[in-house]
């Protein structure tokens, strides 16, 4: 069996600000979304371009743990993500926190894996990790 996606990056900030950016700041450090979110149950869809992905918050632990399922994605190979979750942990350390990431499902057997997992990656541990110690993230436009 092929192994999910992981990254994690420990980040100076608290579990709230994490949380936050997890959940109603998606846009700051990721991309266009239609909206935040706050409880088990809501949906949005970030947009790239033409393609999008939507996602569904299967769970909801507050500065804690959120999980996405991607629940549709258009055109092409974008498709592949209907179906697989993320997750995130948020865990505290001494000097901030560690967030933790898996994409479950997405495994090197997928098309898009020689794209998605170094785009997670530029995500995750600059964009995101810049946007919660500076306040700027480098978000898709």
């Amino acid at each position: 069996m092929s192994q999910n996606y992981t990254q994690e990056v420990k980040v100076l900030t608290s579990p709230n600000n994490a949380f936050e950016a997890l959940t109603r700041h998606v846009k700051k450090w990721w991309g266009n979304t239609d909206k935040p979110v706050s409880k088990v149950g809501d949906e949005f869809t970030i947009h790239f371009g033409n393609a999008f992905w939507k996602f569904k918050v299967i769970k909801y632990v507050l500065n804690s743990e959120i999980v996405w399922k991607c629940i549709d994605g258009q055109p092409g190979f974008e498709n592949e993500w209907v179906g697989t979750s993320t997750t995130w942990n948020i865990t505290p350390t001494a000097d901030g926190v560690l967030v933790s990431f898996m994409h479950d499902g997405l495994t090197p057997d997928f098309n898009c894996y020689d794209i998605c997992a170094p785009t997670w990656d530029m995500f995750i541990t600059k964009s995101l990790k810049h946007y919660l110690e500076t306040g700027k993230g480098m978000p898709h436009n």
